[in-house]
């Protein structure tokens, strides 16, 4: 996942003016102004699904969500040809960095231990870092104006954040069912209700969804 979203999170970023300039109707000082207002959308999506995803105990419902967004986003960038929906695309494609952030948080919920949580933040840096080897080379001067080629790649790395996610998250939901399973048979009551020679502390670590 984390791969996926870099791909997005280091061409985007880069070429944001060079994409609006190229719809054909902004000078570049506009066009570099007009790359400030989706980040604007971004940032307040971010800090919204941060706070309901806290609420509700829920991260990869909010990671697949903004990534299928940034997914529409990028194939509205790669079909349309219109200055103001491209520029709308725009908006919808940014949305790929809310999974950027939650799942940062999400490798964190994982991991019962701090010395698990350390190995797995080592393990995503190492893998998604390899996202903006590609990120950084998949709009060519070559294809403008649209740049569908980087388009089409960059949507398809949105799709495997989208898909992962799910993955990720059924993979959760059944260990979690296995270690309710385990607490049980042992004599916990997940109700709530303490059963002898049970507490609090020993209730098994429950995956974040």
């Amino acid at each position: 996942m984390y791969f996926g979203c870099n791909v997005c999170f280091a061409s985007l970023p880069l070429f944001v003016p060079t994409i609006i300039s190229e719809m054909g109707a902004f000078t570049t000082i506009q066009s570099n102004g007009l790359s400030a207002p989706p980040y604007v959308l971004c940032w307040i999506a971010i800090v919204v699904c941060a706070f309901l995803s806290d609420r509700v105990n829920l991260r990869g419902p909010f990671i697949v969500g903004g990534a299928l967004i940034a997914a529409i986003g990028y194939i509205v960038l790669a079909t349309q040809t219109t200055v103001a929906v491209r520029y709308f695309g725009l908006f919808l494609a940014t949305q790929v960095f809310v999974s950027v952030a939650l799942i940062l948080t999400w490798v964190g919920n994982t991991h019962a231990t701090d010395s698990k949580r350390a190995g797995a933040f080592a393990i995503l840096a190492t893998g998604g870092q390899c996202g903006p080897i590609l990120g950084t080379n998949v709009f060519p001067d070559s294809d403008k104006p649209y740049y569908r080629k980087g388009m089409w790649i960059s949507c398809g790395a949105c799709l495997i954040v989208v898909i992962m996610g799910c993955w990720q998250m059924y993979l959760l939901w059944r260990a979690n069912r296995h270690l309710d399973r385990e607490y049980e048979q042992d004599g916990g009551d997940l109700s709530g209700n303490q059963s002898e020679g049970k507490n609090e502390a020993d209730k098994p670590f429950r995956y974040i969804l």
